[in-house]
């Protein structure tokens, strides 16, 4: 997506800078960084997030190759991701905070937009639920884990569907959700 300059400047909107850092933030990283392969690549990454698909079908891949621990990461994984969903859902409803395409509809996702409200990201929060579950299994693989995390999380304002606040929203209510998976571990 290319936006001609205006009043011979090269911002995206007239009144830019009455733009919060958030709303900077999220024109950046949908308008710069996009050479097709790498928006290729980065849009069915974020994809491959929903409903944590990304996060259930590694779990299983650990289990299916007798992975060591890899049948508790297969049934714990998707537990916490579906309640980290539901606990995620709940404080969407009760914030109702619109989409980015709603405030610029010049700056088309390259994804589906989800029906269910920005704030905060059920991406992130389902991602470092999921890396926080699956480091208590493996903790050596932590690394990875976590890095795709942060990858899948920071997908959705590529792609246009998040602002960035959602998404470090959304990595807090999935810390949180690991913290519990802790817990659970702890007492059990």
């Amino acid at each position: 997506m290319r936006e001609q300059p205006r009043n011979g400047g090269n911002r995206l909107q007239p009144d830019a800078d009455h733009l919060s850092l958030d709303q900077r933030t999220f024109i950046a990283l949908r308008t710069r960084f996009h050479f097709q392969p790498l928006e290729t690549a980065l849009k069915y990454l974020s994809i491959s997030g929903n409903y944590g698909l990304i996060w259930v079908g590694l779990a299983l891949v650990f289990w299916l190759t007798g992975s060591w621990r890899g049948l508790p990461m297969a049934i714990f994984t998707p537990l916490f991701v579906y309640l980290t969903l539901l606990v995620n859902y709940l404080i969407k409803e009760a914030l109702h905070r619109e989409r980015p395409v709603s405030d610029d509809p010049r700056l088309q996702p390259l994804v589906g937009v989800p029906s269910s409200k920005s704030f905060p990201s059920s991406h992130a929060a389902m991602s470092f639920a999921a890396a926080s579950v699956m480091t208590i299994m493996k903790p050596e693989l932590w690394p990875l884990f976590f890095g795709l995390a942060l990858l899948v999380s920071w997908t959705r304002v590529y792609v246009g569907v998040h602002y960035p606040s959602d998404v470090l929203a959304g990595t807090a209510v999935g810390l949180a959700m690991g913290l519990v998976a802790v817990e659970f571990f702890n007492f059990f």
